[in-house]
């Protein structure tokens, strides 16, 4: 599957999306990122969506832009969230996670 058609691309990236937003939606404290405005990270260029996946031969790479609740220990709920998307992705397509690169945009307070 090295060279993926862009159709398939496509919709594998749709498909892992919902996976890392059915993630989000699990883990407490972590909300998905409504109204980013990316021209902040310098990102103008890519849809207004929180997650985007790039893929790298057989493998994944994933960027999410994610809320956190005031008094939410960071670093453990997104070490959680990593982890829950990488065996959920592996488990459930024919793809590796090589990188995934959570973004914390906001504080809900």
């Amino acid at each position: 599957m090295s060279e993926l058609k862009q159709q398939v691309k496509n919709r594998y990236a749709s498909f892992i999306a919902s996976i890392c937003n059915n993630a989000i939606e699990k883990t407490i404290g972590i909300t998905k990122e409504a109204n980013l405005v990316k021209s902040r990270f310098g990102l103008k260029l890519l849809k207004d969506k929180n997650v985007h996946v790039y893929f790298d031969n057989n493998s994944v790479i994933i960027d999410m832009y994610v809320n956190v609740d005031f008094g939410t220990s960071i670093p453990e709920a997104i070490c959680y969230l990593q982890e829950l998307i990488k065996s959920d992705v592996e488990n459930e397509t024919s793809f590796s996670v090589k990188q995934i690169n959570i973004n914390v945009t906001n504080i809900n307070l």
